[in-house]
């Protein structure tokens, strides 16, 4: 039997939403008080949608633990506590929500293969809350 299975994490970050193809005004005008040049914070969520068949000796579809050491090296300990704005993949891209989902994606996709205890388990979606009403959710 396939299930399908969510697991939400969360991670405070700074970011300045900015671009560098824009001059101040520009921004400004685009991004408005989150062109902040002192940036602003945010308490992100993000949830995980798995599918996999349920293992019959232990019940469960994805090995939680493994899942969350994974999870915790990967994504975690990258992004909590930073200013995104400062960390390799934000220094010339606009660290918005669909471009965080994007990272966050891309570093799960590379990690996933080297992770035996995930077995059969398939990420399908990767969904970022950065705020109650700004989300965003890409497929694998």
């Amino acid at each position: 039997m396939t299930v399908h299975l969510g697991r939400r994490y969360g991670f405070p970050a700074a970011h300045r939403l900015y671009s560098h193809l824009l001059d101040e005004e520009q921004n400004r005008a685009l991004f408005g008080k989150c062109a902040n040049p002192y940036g602003h914070g945010h308490n992100y969520e993000f949830e995980l949608d798995l599918r996999g068949p349920v293992d019959p000796v232990t019940g469960r579809a994805a090995d939680l633990p493994a899942l969350d050491a994974m999870v915790e090296r990967e994504i975690l300990s990258v992004f909590r506590h930073t200013n995104l704005n400062d960390l390799p993949p934000f220094r010339e891209t606009v660290p918005t929500t669909e471009n965080l989902a994007v990272e966050v994606l891309k570093l799960l996709k590379k990690a996933w293969p080297a992770e035996p205890a995930l077995g059969q388990v398939v990420l399908e979606k990767v969904r970022i809350w950065e705020t109650e009403r700004n989300i965003c959710e890409l497929s694998a």
